[in-house]
Formats: C-alpha cells, sequence, structure tokens
C-alpha cells in the first residue's frame, strides 16, 4: 500500500506541478524540445530504454522473490520507471525535462537515504535528512525563477542556502563514516554537488549538463539500489536461517562485547568504532520472527518427533517409545542438602547454575549423547536417542570421558566459603521407555529399571567417583581410550530396593584423595 500511494503522489505532482506551475513561467525558460536537438535525443532516448530494461528485471525479480523485497526499493524503482516512461514517449521540452528531473530527485532521495537508515539501524534525524530535503524542495520551488533578470540575484542566494543546507547533511553523513554504505552516499553526493557547481557557474552548456546528470542518476539508483538490495535479501536469508545454537552464539558475542566495555575504562576511537559496527552486525542479525525459534525449542524440548505427537493429543501409548541398551549418567553434588541449608536460595541457584552450565558446555563436545533433565542438584545425561545403528561402544567411550571432564571441572566451582565442589557419578545401561509423562508441561521423560540401578550407583558411589554397571564394565574391553583409567572392582554394594551388586569404579591415576564431606 505505501508504495502504490507515494508512486501516486510523485506522479500527480509530476504532472500537476508541471502545467500549474511551470506553465507561468515558460516565457523565461528554455522551451526547446529535446527532439530538435538529434544528439541529445538520441543519447537520452537510448540511455532510458536501457535503464528502463535494467529497472523492470529488477522489479520482477523482486516481485518473483516476494519475501526479499524491501518496499522503498520496489518504490525508487517505480518512480524512477516512471519518470524514464516520460522521456520515452512524450516528446518534452528541456525545462519540463530539468524541472521533472528536480521532482523525482525530491522524491527518490528520502528513499535513499531511508535504505541508508534501515540498513544501519537508526533514523532519518540521526543523519539530519531534513537537511537535505529542503534544499531538494528549494530547487523545485526556485527553478522557474532561473533566467528571470529580475530575481537572477536572489535566485543566486537560493542556490546558496541550498549548498549550505547540503553541506550540513553531508557533514552529518562523514560522521557516520564506519556504517554501511556511507562511503557510497557520500560520493554520490559530492558529484552531485560538484555537478550543481558547474551548472551555476555556466561553463557547460545546458546539452551536456542534462547528459552528466543523467549518467549520474543511473550510476547513483542503480548502484544504491542494486547493492544495497543485495545486502539486505542476504541479511534476511541469514536471519530466515538462524537457529537456536546462533541466537546462543550471537548472545555471547554481544555479551563479551560488553564485558570488553565494562573491563576497559579507556577504549580508543577505532576500537570503539569497531564495537559499535560488530554489535549492529550482530544484532542485525537476530530474526524479528522468532515462531521458527519456538518451534526449534520445542523439537529440543521434546525430541523424536514428540513434539509433533504433543501437539497432536494423542493416546497414551502412542506418547512413548521403547529403547533398547541405552547409557544412562547421573550426576549429583556432594553435600547437597548441608549447601542448601547454609546459603539462602539466592546463592545456591547462582551455584547450580554454574555447575550446569559447565556441564551443558561440556557435554556439547560429544555428539552421541544429550541432556535429558536436571532435577534440583541432579544431573541426567542419556546415550544414544539418535542412533541409527549399534553403536554402543561409541556411546560408552564418550559418556566416560564426560564423566571424567565432569569431575575435572567441578572443583572449578567454590562456594562462598571457598570450598570446591565435589560430586559423585553412576552410570548403566539397559533398555528404557522414553517419551511424555502428563499433559500440562511436557516433559521428555525416561523411565526404567536401568534408571533406577543408574540412580542408586551414583548415589554410593565415592566422592569425586565414577561408579558404573556390569553391563558397562563388560564392554570395556572392546574399547580403545586415549587416557589411561584404574578400575577398581566392590563387592556386596547394597542398592535400596534393588539388594546387594557387584560394581566398578573408575578412576584415573594417579586416584583422587576422597574429599572431607563440607563442613564449617
Amino acid at each position: 500500500m505505501f508504495i502504490l500511494v507515494y508512486v501516486f503522489i510523485y506522479c500527480n505532482i509530476d504532472a500537476v506541478s508541471n502545467k500549474l506551475y511551470l506553465s507561468h513561467f515558460t516565457p523565461t525558460l528554455n522551451n526547446e524540445l529535446i527532439s530538435h536537438n538529434a544528439p541529445m535525443y538520441y543519447t537520452i532516448t537510448k540511455i532510458n530504454m536501457f535503464i528502463f530494461t535494467v529497472y523492470c528485471m529488477f522489479i520482477c525479480k523482486q516481485i518473483a522473490e516476494y519475501n526479499s523485497t524491501n518496499k522503498y526499493s520496489l518504490a525508487l524503482s517505480l518512480v524512477y520507471i516512471k519518470y524514464v516512461c516520460n522521456q520515452l514517449l512524450f516528446d518534452t521540452r528541456i525545462c519540463e525535462y530539468e524541472f521533472s528531473r528536480l521532482i523525482m530527485w525530491m522524491f527518490t532521495t528520502p528513499l535513499m537515504l531511508k535504505m541508508y537508515c534501515d540498513v544501519n539501524r537508526i533514523n532519518m534525524l540521526d543523519i539530519n535528512a531534513h537537511y537535505h530535503i529542503i534544499p531538494m524542495t528549494i530547487n523545485v520551488l526556485s527553478y522557474p525563477y532561473k533566467n528571470v533578470a529580475a530575481v537572477s540575484n536572489y535566485y543566486c542566494y537560493l542556490k546558496y542556502i541550498s549548498y549550505i543546507f547540503l553541506a550540513l547533511f553531508m557533514k552529518t553523513l562523514y560522521t557516520k563514516w564506519d556504517a554501511l554504505f556511507t562511503k557510497i552516499f557520500l560520493t554520490i553526493w559530492t558529484i552531485f554537488a560538484g555537478m550543481h557547481a558547474l551548472e551555476l557557474s555556466g561553463l557547460i552548456n545546458v546539452h551536456n549538463i542534462n547528459f552528466y546528470y543523467l549518467c549520474i542518476e543511473i550510476i547513483s539508483k542503480l548502484t544504491v539500489n542494486i547493492v544495497m538490495t543485495d545486502h539486505d535479501e542476504q541479511s534476511k536469508q541469514i536471519q530466515k536461517n538462524a537457529d537456536l545454537q546462533c541466537i546462543a552464539f550471537l548472545s555471547y558475542m554481544l555479551e563479551q562485547t560488553n564485558k570488553f566495555c565494562d573491563t576497559h575504562t579507556i577504549i580508543t576511537g577505532p576500537c570503539d568504532s569497531l564495537i559499535k559496527y560488530t554489535r549492529l552486525q550482530f544484532k542485525s542479525k537476530i530474526p524479528e520472527n522468532k515462531m521458527l525459534l519456538r518451534n526449534e525449542l520445542l523439537q529440543k524440548i521434546l525430541p523424536l518427533g514428540f513434539d509433533a505427537i504433543y501437539m497432536s493429543n494423542t493416546s497414551e501409548i502412542s506418547n512413548s517409545k521403547k529403547y533398547t541398551m541405552i547409557c544412562i549418567l547421573f550426576t549429583d553434588i556432594v553435600n547437597y542438602t548441608e549447601l542448601a541449608r547454609r546459603y539462602n536460595e539466592t546463592i545456591i541457584f547462582q551455584l547450580l547454575n554454574r555447575v550446569y552450565v559447565m556441564f551443558d558446555n561440556i557435554i556439547k563436545k560429544y555428539p552421541h549423547l544429550q541432556k535429558i533433565e536436571t532435577i534440583g542438584d541432579a544431573y541426567m545425561v542419556v546415550g544414544d536417542i539418535y542412533r541409527r545403528d549399534n553403536n554402543q561402544c561409541i556411546v560408552i567411550k564418550e559418556i566416560i570421558l564426560l564423566a571424567f571432564e565432569f569431575i575435572n571441572e567441578i572443583n572449578t566451582i567454590t562456594t562462598p566459603d571457598n570450598v570446591p565442589l565435589s560430586i559423585r557419578i553412576g552410570i548403566n545401561m539397559g533398555n528404557v521407555r522414553i517419551g511424555i509423562l502428563g499433559n500440562e508441561i511436557p516433559r521428555l521423560c525416561v523411565v526404567g529399571n536401568a534408571v533406577n540401578v543408574t540412580s542408586r550407583l551414583q548415589s554410593t558411589a565415592d566422592i569425586d567417583g565414577i561408579q558404573m554397571s556390569r553391563h558397562i564394565y563388560e564392554q570395556l574391553a572392546d574399547i580403545k581410550f586415549d587416557i589411561e583409567f584404574t578400575v577398581v572392582t566392590k563387592e556386596n554394594v547394597f542398592l535400596k530396593n534393588i539388594g546387594s551388586v557387584t560394581t566398578f569404579n573408575i578412576y584415573s591415576p594417579p586416584r583422587r584423595a576422597a574429599k572431607l564431606p563440607f563442613c564449617r
């Protein structure tokens, strides 16, 4: 709607102003028909035919790729096509040709500036766009007095005033030197300013000056339209393809940028410009439409097609799937109950968040393992519910390496009393059923005896120890590890509600000394 209204207003103002305003001054203007000057007529006609063809192809491409259409770019193209059609269809006088060009500039310039502002995520006032629109209006209104001797001085004064406004606009634009496409816009406006000066000086005849203006128009508008539209399409494509991991990366980079600014009290000018530029680029890649991200988040919470199952409200039996020989890992923070009693809920939340963020970052390195849930201080991992073949050895290797990393890294997190945290880990393998329990808040659940056994193995493990079942131990002989570790067999380990079993504890040499229980 904006495009149609804008083009409609341009068409009417162009026609009405020529008939009702310019016609009153025809005796003092250059009324030579363009067709009477063969070289000028031939040049203008051929160039306009070329530019008409190019812009028609450009608009067809934009309409065909509707999702990438920039309304300001399309409006700019249609205004310029209408202007070109007037020159091709009608044999106009030179004064009408020049006056129509000024009106065309008055309508296309705001569109070009708006495209520039949108790319750089600033508004028109930030570049003092009114300093450019004012001289454009002055040029249109003062044009009929161009050759009137009685007001020639006033005409020159108005021109000088318009140049002052143009200089202020270019000065403001220069302050945005590091913004996208600023150099292109400054170059275009500098060339136009130079041509205005040559026209005012009278050093070039009217036929040549109009030819030069025509060449500049083609170069400037095509450059702006094609280059900025291409950039807009690329940005939208990146936004369209952005997933949750992309958002996490962008958020991380913005967070690190803010940390850099907070920790450096003195930032050099070039560095400050780079920071502003990178911030703008990162923010511009964040999708405006969050629906796809919401769908992806639901798929991460409910993978394996459970998102569709949940949304379809199907029967209970279809809300779960059976998996055989799945590896399960449980971790638990040592003396968590004592910690929760000693510190307030804010400190406990911060500690758990640090632990789980660290665990989440570690598990990303293991493609066959999936985090299932956290319950209080318990962290549950399974592997591999996405498998396509028998990859038990790969999964067992990854889950043991993951356990070692958890233990090595947990000691880097300390309580407010500067006591390192410790964990216990249990690992088991068996058959499970995975699905959605309940219908109020969807959550992927893993149930089965193998899960219960893993939880008991974790609760009876040594501090900073890894306790595994026989099912895992029997597979170790077929797995080649890049690290050395010792396996210690423990007989008659009592697991609640299960009984006494033989377990196998893994220690990385040299064996860690058990930490004392947390106490004040």
